[in-house]
This record gives C-alpha cells, sequence and structure tokens, in this order.
C-alpha cells in the first residue's frame, strides 16, 4: 500500500450524533425563528427532478451583483466545511502551516491534518508569518469566544498575507447576528459565509465563498460536477431578496440572548460578545454537558477548544431558555456539593 494519510475521527461538532436525542438542542448556534419561509418556498419550489446548470451561472451571478463582486469571484458549496476542506486541499501542502487567530473550526483543523499540514495557534493576531505559513483563519466572530476583528484589524492581517503569499480565511458564519464589519475586498483575503445559521436552515447546508477569481476557480476545480443539490442552489440564489425576515428576527435573537446571558452570569463567569451564543464557566464541562443531556437539554462542551471547564450555550426561545436555567441551577447545585465532599 502506498504511504496514505491517517484516518482521523470527526471533528466534535453540536448538534445531533449517533445517538438520538429528542430534547432541546442549545448546541447548535442558529436563528430560532426560523426557517426563513422565503427561503423554504425557494428550496420547495426548485426543480429536482433535473441535473442543475453545471456552473451554476445564475446563482452565482445573484449573488455577485448583490455583494458587488463578478461572478467569477464566487464558489459555491454545500456547507462552509466543505470549502474550508477545498482551501486546504488547494493552498496548504503537507509540511507547511496553517496559522489560526485562536482555536480554528474544527473541520479546518482536520482538513490541515489530513493534509498533513501544522496547526499554529495564537492567542492574537500575529505582527508577522514566518516562512511555510500559507493559510491565516480568523472566526469573525470567533467560536465560541465571540471576538470579532475591527476593519483596520483585518485590512492590516491581509496587508501581512500578502506580504508572504498566504491567504486570509475570514469566517463569517455568525457575522450577521452582530455588527462586525464587512472585511476588506482583497487578492489575498477568502471569505467563507454559511448564511444557514442565520436563517434557521441549516439543514439545507447553503454557502459560498468571495474571493479573487484565481482562488475561486481553484475551489471550483475542486468541486465535483454538480456538487449543490437543485434545492441548496435555489436557496443561496434567493438570498438577495431574504433579508427582511434578518431584520425581523435577529434583534429578537440579540435581546434573547442578553437575557440568556444575565440569568447564567449568577450561575458562573458567562463570556458573551453579542452572538447568539455564549460560554459559562461550570468546572466539569464534560460532565456538565452529560447531565444536562441526561434532563433533556444539549449544549456544547469546549474541552476540544481548550476550555474543558466550559460549555456554550446558543439562545432560543425565552421559554426553553428558562428551562436550561432551571436545569442548570440544580446540576451545578450537585456540582457544588460534590466538589465540597471531595475537598472534606
Amino acid at each position: 500500500m502506498p504511504d496514505l494519510p491517517p484516518l482521523l475521527p470527526r471533528a466534535p461538532h453540536g448538534g445531533p450524533s449517533s445517538r438520538p436525542f429528542a430534547g432541546l438542542d442549545f448546541s447548535v448556534n442558529a436563528n430560532p425563528y426560523g426557517p426563513n419561509p422565503l427561503l423554504v418556498r425557494a428550496l420547495r419550489d426548485a426543480d429536482h427532478a433535473h441535473y442543475p446548470d453545471p456552473t451554476y451561472w445564475e446563482v452565482r451571478a445573484r449573488l455577485a451583483a448583490w455583494h458587488g463582486v463578478s461572478p467569477d469571484e464566487v464558489a459555491l458549496s454545500v456547507g462552509a466545511s466543505d470549502l474550508l476542506h477545498r482551501l486546504v486541499r488547494a493552498f496548504l501542502p503537507a509540511g507547511d502551516t496553517l496559522l489560526s487567530v485562536v482555536a480554528p473550526f474544527g473541520e479546518l483543523a482536520r482538513a490541515a491534518a489530513l493534509a498533513r499540514a501544522q496547526v499554529e495557534v495564537r492567542r492574537e493576531a500575529p505582527r508577522s508569518l514566518a516562512p511555510g505559513v500559507r493559510l491565516v483563519y480568523v472566526g469573525h466572530p470567533h467560536n465560541p469566544s465571540g471576538h470579532a476583528h475591527s476593519a483596520a484589524e483585518l485590512q492590516d492581517l491581509a496587508d501581512l498575507c500578502a506580504k508572504t503569499g498566504a491567504l486570509l480565511i475570514v469566517d463569517e458564519a455568525y457575522a450577521p447576528f452582530t455588527a462586525a464589519p464587512t472585511p476588506p475586498r482583497h487578492p489575498n483575503v477568502v471569505r467563507v459565509l454559511s448564511p444557514g445559521k442565520a436563517h434557521g436552515l441549516v439543514g439545507v447546508r447553503p454557502a459560498y465563498a468571495l474571493a479573487v477569481p484565481e482562488v475561486a476557480a481553484r475551489l471550483d476545480n475542486l468541486a465535483p460536477a454538480w456538487h449543490l443539490p437543485a434545492g441548496t442552489a435555489a436557496v443561496l440564489a434567493a438570498l438577495p431578496d431574504a433579508q427582511s425576515f434578518l431584520a425581523q428576527t435577529l434583534p429578537q435573537v440579540a435581546r434573547n440572548a442578553r437575557a440568556l446571558a444575565e440569568e447564567l452570569a449568577r450561575l458562573g463567569p458567562v463570556d458573551h460578545h453579542g452572538t447568539p451564543y455564549l460560554t459559562l464557566e461550570v468546572g466539569n464541562a464534560p460532565r456538565v454537558a452529560a447531565a444536562l443531556q441526561s434532563s433533556g437539554c444539549q449544549v456544547r462542551d469546549c474541552t476540544s477548544y481548550g476550555q474543558p471547564g466550559r460549555i456554550r450555550v446558543a439562545t432560543r426561545l425565552p421559554a426553553e431558555n428558562a428551562r436550561l436555567v432551571a436545569a442548570l441551577r440544580q446540576i451545578l447545585k450537585g456540582e457544588h456539593t460534590l466538589k465540597e465532599e471531595h475537598c472534606g
């Protein structure tokens, strides 16, 4: 057998697992007021009986006009994860380095490992790039910290990448929920957008990247024929006309998230920066997450982000948030008792 890349476990995520769960899911950062009915209608009305246009020209043209770019600067995908894997395959040779400002999205780190590349994590934006750094990743805002970069910081990072030929990947999965500034239009910037979260339609997996034509062409070249189902393509094409739903619902999502953060702050230190999600210090995150799941509430254990004492919680509707707070209060009371008994 040839020398093959290793088999690696899947990156941990929120949401469903192989074990059935029928409770309240606070582990997925999606708009709880979704799905956007206009996008659901586009999905249902799509032509599912025939192959779509293999170039997806109309979809790309609509997104391009909306963003003020050319269709050749748009690369489509089923989920941001696929785009990140393609970015690694196209631009990160084995032995070179992905630099992430704070912990990267798990799929990107896994893609780098599959490519036998290195992953370097910095707590702050770098001031220089070492030889071999080919990709720089920022969550904008970051998951789970919620930190977003200023426009000036993004410009500085893009200019820094230009000096060495690296690409700056700006992951905007949660940008619609916040006032995060739009990244600069720059030849070394790749914007990765996954609008299903803000529109409450994550199951359709709509995603696309905005990049200069040379980069977009390489991403498209790594996709198989008809890589987008007709329904997902229709949802992406309808996005420019579907924004009123965000104007109606996202302010309420923000209010619910602030109220949830205030309630949870009574139980422990909370880190929240205006995103639909927050993190809470609970001591032993795996144990608390398991106890919550047994009580009918699923949260995200942040151990894989290097924070084994924290859980990530996404806001849901107010009555559902109240159920989570009540369950956590009881579980953390038990954790406190357990800690006292252990110390005694």
